[in-house]
This record gives C-alpha cells, structure tokens and sequence, in this order.
C-alpha cells in the first residue's frame, strides 16, 4: 500500500461509453466491468483509497479532469490530450493497437490502397493517422461513423461495410464471443496505430502522479498487472504487418 493522506472521498475515475471492451464494459452509462473497472479498483487500493467510477461523454473528458471533477482518466493516449503538461500523465501500463478489419469481400491486398472505393466503418469524433485520414478527406474512401465499434461490427455483419476500424483486442474479444464474425471478416488486416495507456491525472486530485505511478509499478512488479491484461485480452501482439504502425494526430480518445 503506498501512503496518501487521509481523504473523506474515493478516487474517482472517468469512463465513458465509447470506451469498447475489453477496455470498458459500459451498461446503461454503469462500469460494469473491463479494465478500467479492475484496474481503477486495483490502483485505488494500492494507493489506501477507495475507487469510484463517473461517466463522462468523450468531448468532456478534458474538461472534467481539469476542473477536478473527476481524479483520472486511465485509459488516456498522452497524443489525444495535447492541452496537457506531460507532467500530467502516469507512466504506460500497456500498448494497444488500432486494426482497419477487412470484409471476407473485400478484393486485394491488406494495404490502404484496397480501401479505395470501400464504406469504411469508423467511430464518430475520432481522428485516426494522417494516412487513413487522406482516404477520407480526399473521398477515396466513404468514412460511415457509429458511437463505437460494436455498432459498426454489426454493420458489418449486415453487409453495410467493407472496412471497419477498431482496437485489435476488440476484435478479437467480438470473434471469441460470435464465431459468425469471422464470416464475415479476412482473417488478415491492416495495422494503423499503436499507443500508450496511461492515466490523464487532474491537478486538483488528491493522489500526485508520482504517487501514481508508484502504485502502477508495485502493481506491475507483484505480476498483478500482467495477470489482469492477460485475463482480459490485452497482452496483445500484432499478426500482420503490411503496414507500418503510425502514431495518430492530437486528438480525444
């Protein structure tokens, strides 16, 4: 346990619901479960702290941990959230990777180039890599939003897309759950993005970064880390690697 001062108050965590398993399991705006749940709880607790979890829509998260209505957001890419000091955020505690998934009907290589002329399933208010971005802004590709990736799966699986573009452990998360995707999907795909997870902390919480990121590397050292991202899927590593991974724009994540 690392010492803080006492506080009458848990540590509050934001999530929002267009955080996708097995990142966040989002139920009637509840965290019911996925790694911002257990992580939260496991963080609080090493910190001698309670852990408490308030939803927050995407376009509000700056917002709220600026003014401290909310303590962290632990499942920040630093890149997204450029208004910030780097001070402000913890140390990664694990990488993840963004896909564009393929239709099983979709002709040619696993490159952007097979986009040309695709209805590309993307999720609203995200900017993805300057390159997937061209496709957009040049109309090469027909850019579809939904509020996350389960949406544009099932759009998917409805033959409304060709492409969709979503976390790899998302996607593997989804096949082991309906067997049916993988139908309806290449086994192949094209890796776009890679990035670092970490806590955005506000000034105004009671917890320091240092502190923080104490609490992240005893989590990490006793194994409980590992064991929590092995048991939901986020030990990832990719399978393809047609092209290569590129950091995303400043953007909200």
């Amino acid at each position: 346990m690392i010492s803080t001062p006492a506080m009458a108050r848990p540590l509050t965590f934001a999530f929002g619901d267009h955080n996708e398993a097995p990142f966040a399991i989002v139920e009637n705006g509840q965290l019911k479960g996925g790694f911002a749940l257990e992580f939260g709880r496991a963080l609080a607790s090493r910190l001698g702290l309670d852990a408490a979890f308030r939803f927050v829509p995407r376009n509000r998260i700056a917002a709220e941990i600026s003014t401290g209505s909310v303590d962290a957001y632990c499942l920040a890419a630093q890149p997204y959230y450029p208004a910030f000091a780097p001070d402000r955020f913890t140390q990664s505690f694990f990488t993840d990777h963004d896909i564009v998934l393929l239709s099983a009907g979709l002709r040619g290589p696993a490159t952007l180039e097979t986009l040309q002329g695709a209805r590309v399933g993307a999720v609203l208010g995200f900017l993805y890599p300057t390159a997937v971005e061209a496709l957009f802004s040049s109309g090469k590709a027909e850019r579809i939003d939904a509020r996350n990736a389960d949406g544009n799966l099932r759009k998917l699986q409805g033959g409304r897309l060709d492409a969709v573009i979503l976390p790899l452990a998302t996607w593997r998360l989804a096949l082991s759950r309906d067997e049916a995707l993988a139908r309806v999907a290449r086994p192949d795909f094209i890796p776009v993005a890679a990035r670092d997870r970490v806590c955005l902390v506000s000034p105004a919480s009671p917890v320091t970064v240092p502190e923080m990121n104490l609490a992240i590397q005893s989590l990490a050292s006793d194994g409980t880390l590992a064991v929590m991202l092995r048991d939901l899927g986020l030990s990832t590593s990719l399978q393809s690697s047609q092209l290569p991974l590129t950091a995303p724009g400043p953007a909200r994540r």
